[in-house]
């Protein structure tokens, strides 16, 4: 349970820290024809970082505590908004 509090809210801060390298790698994966929108680009990060940390979850043993997860990872994602700041 501790490994999925820590994993979520690790993917949530992840997702907002190193957006520009997600989504610029994931372009180049995806090539030309899949370009990822300006607006989208928030979204697809944080889509790549649940996917990652729901691997790691599920490669150690952690089971089936998704809204947990997901709860934690919008924790992490929305810290600075939750704190009043920004940056």
């Amino acid at each position: 349970m501790i490994l999925t509090l820590l994993f979520g809210a690790l993917a949530g801060w992840a997702a907002r820290q190193y957006e520009p390298q997600i989504t610029d790698q994931l372009s180049r994966w995806l090539g030309r024809r899949y370009v990822i929108a300006e607006q989208d680009r928030s979204v697809a990060a944080l889509l790549v970082c649940l996917v990652a940390g729901a691997s790691l979850l599920s490669l150690l043993g952690e089971g089936g505590r998704v809204f947990v997860y997901v709860l934690c990872a919008a924790l992490g994602y929305f810290l600075a908004e939750l704190r009043g700041t920004r940056g």
